[in-house]
C-alpha cells in the first residue's frame, strides 16, 4: 500500500452490493492488522437508486469521516454510473475499475482518464456463479489488479465471514475468477 492511506469510492445502484462490497474490503484490511472504515452515502433507499460507498485503509488510525473527493480508486459497477457522474474520471487519481459487458461502450467516457483502467464483465460472472446480477464480489475480485494491500484469500474469508455457508463460498470463489478474469487495460 502506497503511502500512509489509501481511499477507494465505490459507485453502484441500489441492490449491486456497492455497501457491502466496501464493508468486505474493510474486514479484510481490519483482519491484515490494517486500520479501515467503510461508509455510504446515498438518496432514497430503494433498489437502482444511486449509492456511493466510500472506503478508507490505512495504516494509520482513521480519524475523519467525510465523503471522497479524489479516491485513489474508483470502482464502477456499471457503465451507466460514468454517464450521471461525469466527474469520475477527472477526480480519479490511480484507478477506474469498470463493469460492462464490452470496454467499447464505456471507452468514451475514459478518454481523458491518465490513470489505470481494468475492466471486467461481472453482469455475466455474477449471473452464472450466483444466479444473479449482484456483481459486488466480482467487482472485488477486479479491484484487487490494483489493490496489492490485500489478496484474494484475505478478501475470499472476508467474504465467507459476511455471507457464510454456501453463499459466502460462491462468492469467494467468484473473487478468485474474477481477479483472473480482469483485463488491465494501461
Amino acid at each position: 500500500m502506497a503511502g500512509e492511506g489509501y481511499e477507494i469510492v465505490f459507485f453502484g445502484r441500489g441492490g449491486q452490493g456497492a455497501v457491502t462490497a466496501a464493508q468486505i474490503m474493510a474486514l479484510a484490511a481490519v483482519s491484515k492488522g490494517l486500520y479501515a472504515l467503510a461508509y455510504p452515502e446515498f438518496g432514497p433507499e430503494r433498489r437502482g437508486a444511486p449509492v456511493r460507498s466510500y472506503l478508507v485503509i490505512s495504516t494509520e488510525p482513521i480519524e475523519v469521516r467525510e465523503p471522497i473527493e479524489e479516491p485513489n480508486i474508483s470502482v464502477v459497477f456499471g457503465p451507466d454510473l460514468l454517464r450521471v457522474n461525469p466527474e469520475i474520471p477527472e477526480r480519479t487519481r490511480d484507478y477506474i475499475i469498470v463493469n460492462s459487458r464490452r470496454f467499447e461502450t464505456v471507452e468514451p467516457y475514459l478518454r481523458g482518464f491518465r490513470g489505470g483502467v481494468i475492466h471486467i464483465n461481472a453482469y455475466d460472472l455474477s449471473t452464472k456463479y450466483l444466479g444473479k446480477a449482484i456483481v459486488n464480489t466480482a467487482m472485488l475480485g477486479a479491484l484487487l489488479r490494483a489493490f496489492d494491500a490485500l489478496t484474494v484469500d484475505d478478501l475470499a474469508q472476508a467474504t465467507i465471514k459476511v455471507f457464510g455457508g454456501r453463499l459466502g463460498k460462491v462468492n469467494a470463489e467468484l473473487i478468485r475468477i474474477a481477479y483472473n478474469e480482469a483485463r488491465v487495460i494501461r
